[in-house]
């Protein structure tokens, strides 16, 4: 089943002389369950791609389908739901409210809406992203490593259709950028979560079961490794 669906996607910025296609022509699905990883250099377009599939941006042709909604085709205010229950964003920067207690950090997307969390999926975010003890904590309490932790929770809450993971491990040292993507990995294979990683690092891209390269604003090369 395929979750996400990109088709001739392109998106230039400016005009006339300064005019930049930062992509051009990008043709891409991922399916259920997949842990899929776009490398590509600063200026590669992959930030770009970012900012279109998780709907903060929209392309200037092509579509753009995550879970089945043509998500190029929405307002502003329904990208900012779509995006909200259906597409998960872990940054390199955690992006926690620093009021706010790590318990409703995690639950923050659903408060939003105003669902009852479903505890028992809660608990299992949490046993199994080690952050049991920290629930009462505010952020500033916790080392970068354990917000991280905080924003994979947070972003797996909703059970989204896509988690879009951008750069997690740049702000981090190599013994939790380890256990970061462990965590990734994990959910991946015991949520069956799907997952797409950006990423310059070549050898966290390998991490992935499928590494696709970007270059030019174009996909220089799609291999699955697994």
């Amino acid at each position: 089943m395929e979750i996400l669906k990109c088709v001739g996607v392109e998106k230039v910025f400016g005009a006339g002389n300064t005019q930049v296609r930062a992509l051009n022509g990008i043709d891409l699905t991922v399916e259920k369950g997949e842990f899929a990883a776009i490398v590509g250099a600063s200026g590669s377009g992959k930030s770009t791609i970012l900012h279109i599939i998780g709907s903060v941006d929209r392309p200037t042709n092509g579509t753009v389908s995550i879970d089945g909604v043509d998500i190029s085709m929405l307002n502003a205010t329904q990208a900012a739901i779509f995006r909200r229950r259906k597409v998960g964003l872990v940054y390199q920067f955690y992006n926690l409210i620093p009021t706010l207690t790590v318990k409703n950090n995690i639950l923050m997307p659903l408060l939003l809406d105003k669902r009852k969390p479903d505890m028992a999926y809660f608990d299992q975010i949490i046993l199994s992203l080690g952050i049991k003890e920290k629930l009462e904590a505010l952020p500033h309490q916790l080392s970068g490593g354990e917000q991280q932790r905080v924003a994979v929770a947070r972003a797996l809450i909703y059970r989204p259709a896509l988690l879009l993971a951008d750069e997690p491990t740049g702000n981090l040292d190599r013994k939790n950028s380890r256990e970061i993507i462990d965590m990734i990995k994990q959910s991946n294979r015991n949520l069956n979560q799907t997952i797409l990683l950006i990423t310059h690092d070549e050898r966290i891209a390998q991490e992935a079961d499928r590494v696709i390269a970007i270059e030019d604003g174009r996909i220089v090369s799609d291999n699955r490794r697994r």
